[in-house]
């Protein structure tokens, strides 16, 4: 048996020294172990570079980068459980431009169990361009050629859209970058405003020093001392280079007390004054949920502050006014995942897509990252599937079928969200419970979720457990 093995495995070597298409071999534990002369030629990248390193399931948008083009070796976790797939990837270039290739998966079993994965990578058919039979990596494959068209257009390496109601915030992004003017993005709370001011910062002024974020929300005390630290360091503070304030960030402005919003203006305009070559002050990007002329017409914000920080105003839409950026958002988000993660995960069934698209998302981008991390810990199998979503997810779909969102009813009074939830998911056990005659076993597999979340829940809702 052992020496039969032994043969099997020495005329595999030997098949892959001399093939001149370009294959490669990966464990199962994602681990590269052998990158022939095709793929170096391909890639640019030696076997000495690639081989032994950890394959990840994620798309990367950056084509110079090893890390990406090992990634783009990675099987999806299907081929570990014996099934063969084709994959198309952008195979990143050490030198050159990211080429669209087709990576044939296959598994390679001993005694009926997958021991090693063989890649061969081959031209892309164009009648099969970005279609494979799986949606999962149908949605991975476009969302690395979105990744790729994104940081070619605007330079972003972050950020993930394709929606045609973010292409004027994408122009107004790449305006942002190529001026020091200050920023001030408005929008719903869970957007990603400071994402992109981020992303502005670390495309142009990383190199200068740090972005630091603050909370004008804070006390008015607290802030004084924090922006007489930033704006007026001492003479003996000596900082490096990455740890000096290169961009301050304004979270909820609106919120700023008088004597802070003086003490900025005075800050800026004396060094206005100076005219001292570049800017020795951070760059001013700023946020709030509320457009920052109405602060002004009621008096919460000081006009001459308002001009200071609306040179460029970037409007951020809601996930619901982007719905068409689902998709790859909730791909993005979840590969990102994968990182450092010895459980690999592909994507998501296709009957978990019409529950995130009908959802209502009041949370926006934060409330899907959040679905998306509680589905991805309550799976076991390689993709997400609907069983597998957070109850307070499924919770707040029935609530919505239950008392439809009546969007253009501005008077209606907006209920606090939680205490919605716990009412509908109150609603939901008591239901479950009278259908099984309050078997909790029953009624816990009727609402998805194991005994023990049941009694945990029901205890948190108040209801009676015994």
């Amino acid at each position: 048996m052992h020496e039969r093995t032994g043969k099997k495995k020495s005329r595999l070597e030997s098949w892959l020294k001399s093939a001149t298409t370009p294959v490669f071999l990966v464990s199962v534990t994602r681990r590269v172990l052998f990158f022939n002369t095709g793929c170096e030629q391909l890639t640019g990248w030696t076997a000495d570079e690639v081989v032994g390193e950890v394959a990840e399931f994620v798309s990367d948008p950056e084509p110079h980068s090893l890390t990406a083009m090992i990634n783009s070796l990675c099987p999806p976790p299907e081929v570990m459980t014996g099934r063969e797939q084709d994959v198309p990837v952008f195979l990143p270039n050490k030198k050159g431009t990211p080429v669209a290739k087709l990576i044939r998966f296959v598994p390679i079993t001993e005694a009926e169990r997958v021991t090693s994965v063989l890649g061969i990578i081959s031209a892309l058919p164009v009648a099969s361009h970005n279609q494979p039979t799986s949606m999962a990596l149908r949605y991975h494959a476009e969302l690395s050629a979105l990744r790729w068209t994104l940081k070619q257009r605007y330079g972003l390496k972050t950020v993930v859209a394709r929606s045609l109601v973010m292409k004027r915030v994408f122009e107004q992004i790449q305006l942002a970058r190529q001026t020091s003017v200050a920023v001030h993005f408005f929008g719903p709370r869970g957007v990603g405003k400071e994402h992109f001011a981020r992303a502005i910062h670390h495309e142009v002024e990383s190199s200068f020093g740090a972005f630091v974020p603050l909370d004008c929300r804070q006390s008015p005390y607290e802030l004084q001392e924090i922006l007489k630290r930033l704006l007026h360091p001492q003479a003996d503070d000596t900082p490096t280079t990455s740890q000096h304030p290169r961009t301050l960030f304004l979270v909820d402005v609106a919120h700023l007390s008088r004597d802070v919003q003086e003490r900025l203006l005075t800050a800026y305009r004396e060094e206005e004054k100076a005219g001292k070559g570049r800017p020795q002050l951070p760059r001013l990007m700023s946020s709030s949920t509320e457009l920052l002329q109405i602060a002004v017409t009621e008096e919460r914000l000081l006009p001459e502050l308002y001009f200071l920080l609306t040179p460029l105003v970037i409007e951020v839409p809601s996930l619901r006014k982007r719905i068409d950026d689902l998709e790859p958002l909730a791909q993005a988000f979840l590969e990102s995942l994968n990182r450092g993660a010895s459980q690999q995960v592909t994507g998501f069934a296709d009957s978990v897509w019409p529950q995130l698209r009908e959802y209502q998302w009041p949370g926006n981008l934060d409330e899907l990252l959040l679905v998306v991390q509680e589905a991805r810990h309550n799976g076991s199998g390689p993709m997400i599937d609907a069983k597998d979503l957070p109850l307070r997810f499924r919770a707040g779909l029935d609530a919505q079928s239950i008392n439809p969102v009546r969007r253009n009813l501005i008077e209606e009074p907006i209920p606090h969200l939680e205490a919605h939830l716990a009412a509908v998911e109150r609603d939901l056990i008591r239901r479950a419970l009278a259908q099984t005659k309050q078997n909790k076993t029953q009624a816990a597999k009727l609402l998805g979720i194991p005994r023990p979340v049941l009694y945990r829940r029901m205890a948190a809702l108040g209801l009676a457990v015994l």
